[in-house]
């Protein structure tokens, strides 16, 4: 069982860095535990002391805190073949939440087996760590979306970046994806009313950059829609992960890149501290 529920996350490592077939054994090998949630069901709360990463087989699900005052800030969401909560590996006590929006399915695998396919894989570990630095990448972006732009062009950019990630995973066509969240959820997660964001819904829709229908979007105009957000796709990064053999042949105190260290400034450095 585990090689086919392993398998969806397996296909998103190996879209960036293909594996060794011994490590991608190991990885697909690892005892994995399917469980099914309800719609609006917490996988891990704030608080929890998890002992199992998970991965999201169908569904979506979304990283959330909530304020004493009861409101909530979404800060990310994850789709079919996102490893949600790859940190929780090291990290002990989780502090945000997880839940679903609609019937999820995910798999969980020990801590202790991640953990133990790093230390044997060094591949392996190079994938996980680069997935999380790609997590980084986007907690940044939406730091800027929540921080500098406009309504419009937050929600723009949230709907162009939900939909690279659909059609990277195959789960888009025709500019159309499945977004099964309501108002409510997109405004806990652009930061604004949700009358408000039915006003910015309204706008896109009337400018025909977009198509909204049940739980779909379609995206009509992408340039526009883009020039809108200012959408640049460098921060998803999919040119993938830096290779080992990249830095072969760097030598002679030069760093990878070709930039010659400066080593008679790092013994001034060193002789100034």
């Amino acid at each position: 069982m585990s090689k086919l529920t392993l398998s969806k996350y397996l296909a998103k490592i190996e879209r960036r860095v293909p594996l060794s077939l011994p490590a991608r054994e190991a990885f697909l090998s690892m005892p994995a535990e399917i469980q099914d949630f309800v719609a609006y069901r917490d996988i891990v709360k704030e608080g929890d002391r998890p002992h199992r990463a998970f991965f999201v087989d169908k569904g979506l699900v979304s990283r959330y805190q909530t304020l004493r005052g009861g409101e909530r800030q979404i800060m990310s969401f994850h789709i079919a073949g996102d490893l949600v909560d790859l940190h929780s590996a090291l990290v002990v006590i989780a502090d945000h939440g997880v839940r679903t929006h609609c019937a999820t399915r995910i798999v969980t695998v020990a801590h202790a087996d991640i953990l133990r396919a790093a230390a044997n894989y060094p591949e392996l570990g190079r994938a996980f760590w680069f997935d999380t630095l790609c997590d980084a990448a986007m907690f940044r972006e939406w730091t800027i979306n929540l921080g500098r732009r406009k309504s419009h062009e937050r929600t723009a950019h949230l709907i162009l970046e939900m939909a690279a990630l659909y059609e990277r995973a195959g789960l888009a066509e025709n500019d159309t994806f499945e977004f099964p969240i309501t108002q409510s959820d997109l405004s806990d997660a652009l930061g604004m009313t949700a009358i408000h964001l039915n006003r910015v819904l309204q706008s896109l829709r009337r400018d025909r950059l977009i198509r909204t229908h049940a739980r779909s979007i379609t995206i009509e105009n992408r340039a526009a829609l883009s020039a809108l957000a200012g959408f640049d796709p460098r921060y998803l990064h999919p040119e993938g992960m830096r290779q080992s053999n990249d830095f072969d042949g760097h030598s002679g105190g030069q760093a990878p890149g070709g930039i010659r260290q400066n080593n008679e400034l790092d013994g001034r450095f060193e002789r100034r501290v």
